[in-house]
């Protein structure tokens, strides 16, 4: 087998910020930023800083975003903690430098100790058992300590033990300096597309056939290249890896747990059973030898399924096939390929303008210019996490907008999408960047109106029939409405289109405007226009309907709506309210 040659990733330096061009830069960079703070005020700055690099990492992206802990628990050694849902932990260290191997045993002794205590209810009874419920354990530090790790394992500790205890059972990620820079870089690159340049070493001589390079990738050169590049690796795949537990189609079993049952049982047989993986790339160069290739600006965009399970489960070497295609334009080999998991016809058409990979992108850079050289390096962190997106919300918003009829979030045909209309906006705004800002802006609205909706709506005559509207799994019902609120609030329903592409476009360019305004500038306004919208959704579903049925039907009395009457019932009530507002207001009687 021939590891000789790893797979190298590089970004083109002119691409890249001065501070994230090596490690020494980095970290000079960050000690500027910090220059003239104090010890106290250096340690929180960082402890922000890593509380939105953690989710970039591999042990933090299951938790929740942590929160800066208490001031006498960061005595402890804690300095941040993130949740899990299902009760689990993690307990974080964020310590800007780390000097010495002392240094670790410290922080490792600390993590001991705290993980022996309990916290004690009022009364003093016992409450909770941290290693009863396998808390873990994060450092993360600017310093390279490498190094110093290979000294600490090396000396005869007091914390040896416990460590040891916590590397075996995946309880505990130190994450330095070098590996920051790494996940930054990788940050900025699904931020900004950057150009990349990947070398890959291949197990056999390389077939070449017009703009097509063919070859076998070992499951460790793999690993090596998702190390590397991380999630950037996925810019061009129409989705995000869905797990082993992704639901598939009945009868069907799911194909990524077929992937890794190959891959931990019949290794030797993943290369006969799985379709490969395939990259694009806009140009590909023939390396030293036959085995060798190096992609510029590349992606893979068919195959961040079965590259995640290699890099999650594979213990010994197995391989997969792997096509290159040298294009400028990768859209046609990726709505094309994607078939192994069933990819929805709506998200193949829809994958050029909106997927996960963008959504990310288009949140980070919504009225933010991450590369500005006012801004910290971990600015790029923050500018990912200062708005909680939803993906599948923002996708199904995204389909009522830019389908015939706002009911398709229901119905999610990919027939009703306007793709010509979408063509329009993204010949304009080559990212969507408008589009994707008011989407974004809808959302924090939205979220206040339901929660609005939940404290107007309860009477118990009524209110719990409607009940799954608040449940977290019930956003086509959420979307829906969203979008009706936000057409009374501007006054214009998106349904009634125009037959002429031309005027269809500059209508919807006004309602895209006005949108905006509104939503920048009336939040409240759009908080009314949300509770008219759920009255009127309210009641369609429920016209001659008894309870039982409302609440079995909801879906498909929902989907049957016409958007068409609702909105003129909207409008109805819309009027009737404003007026109250005016009698109100002047004391008529």
């Amino acid at each position: 087998m021939n590891h000789a040659i790893q797979p190298s990733f590089d970004f083109h330096v002119d691409d890249l910020p001065i501070y994230l061009r090596s490690y020494d830069d980095l970290a000079q960079y960050f000690s500027g930023q910090l220059h003239g703070l104090n010890t106290t005020e250096k340690g929180s700055r960082f402890a922000h800083a890593v509380a939105k690099l953690v989710p970039q990492t591999d042990m933090g992206s299951e938790f929740d975003l942590p929160t800066l802990n208490s001031k006498k628990t960061r005595d402890e050694g804690i300095d941040l903690i993130a949740k899990r849902k299902d009760g689990r932990t993690l307990y974080i260290q964020s310590k800007l430098w780390i000097n010495k191997s002392e240094d670790i045993d410290n922080i490792i002794s600390k993590f001991h100790a705290f993980s022996q205590s309990t916290l004690q209810a009022n009364n003093g009874q016992l409450l909770m058992n941290f290693d009863s419920l396998e808390s873990s354990f994060m450092v993360v530090t600017l310093s390279p300590i490498q190094g110093l790790l290979t000294q600490y394992k090396k000396r005869a500790f007091s914390s040896k033990s416990f460590y040891n205890d916590l590397i075996q059972a995946k309880r505990l990620q130190i994450i330095d300096g070098h590996q920051i820079l790494t996940i930054l870089q990788a940050s900025y690159s699904k931020i900004n597309k950057v150009n990349t340049k990947i070398q890959l070493d291949f197990e056999t001589d390389i077939i070449h056939k017009d703009n097509v390079y063919i070859g076998v990738l070992s499951s460790t050169s793999l690993r090596k290249l998702y190390d590397k590049m991380g999630d950037a690796l996925f810019f061009e795949n129409i989705r995000d890896f869905l797990g082993i537990n992704n639901k598939e189609k009945a009868n069907r079993k799911t194909p990524n747990k077929e992937i890794v049952k190959t891959i931990v049982n019949d290794a030797d047989k993943m290369l006969s059973r799985n379709n490969g993986i395939v990259f694009s790339a806009a140009k590909v160069e023939m390396g030293a030898s036959p085995k060798e290739l190096t992609l510029h600006n590349s992606s893979v965009v068919n195959g961040c399924q079965t590259t995640m399970c290699i890099v999650e489960h594979a213990k010994q070497d197995c391989y997969v096939l792997a096509k290159i295609v040298e294009i400028s334009e990768s859209w046609d080999i990726a709505t094309s390929a994607n078939y192994q998991n069933s990819v929805a016809d709506i998200d193949l058409e829809l994958a050029q303008y909106l997927r996960p990979q963008l959504v990310k992108r288009a949140a980070a850079i919504s009225g933010v210019q991450v590369d500005s050289p006012l801004k910290s390096p971990f600015q790029i962190i923050e500018d990912i996490y200062d708005r909680k997106v939803v993906y599948e919300e923002t996708r199904l918003i995204y389909i009522g907008i830019f389908s015939k009829s706002p009911k398709n979030i229901f119905e999610v045909h990919y027939n009703h999408l306007m793709q010509d209309l979408l063509q329009k906006f993204y010949k304009d705004d080559k990212y969507g960047s408008k589009i994707f800002d008011i989407v974004f802006s809808l959302q924090t609205a939205s979220q206040r109106g339901l929660k609005l909706a939940q404290e107007t709506f309860k009477d118990e005559s009524y209110a719990n029939l409607f009940d799954r509207l608040y449940k977290e799994d019930s956003l086509s019902y959420r979307c829906f409405i969203t979008i009706l609120a936000l057409c009374g609030l501007v006054n214009i329903n998106i349904a009634k289109r125009e037959s002429d592409p031309t005027l269809e476009y500059e209508r919807m360019k006004k309602f895209f405007l006005e949108a905006q305004k509104m939503l920048d500038n009336n939040s409240e306004a759009f908080l009314r226009c949300y509770i008219y919208a759920v009255k009127v959704w309210m009641q369609e579903v429920s016209i001659d309907a008894d309870p039982t049925e409302i609440q079995q039907n909801m879906f498909s009395r929902s989907k049957s709506l016409d958007f068409n009457k609702l909105y003129r019932n909207f409008c109805v009530e819309r009027d009737m309210q404003e007026r109250m507002d005016k009698f109100n207001a002047t004391n008529i009687k």
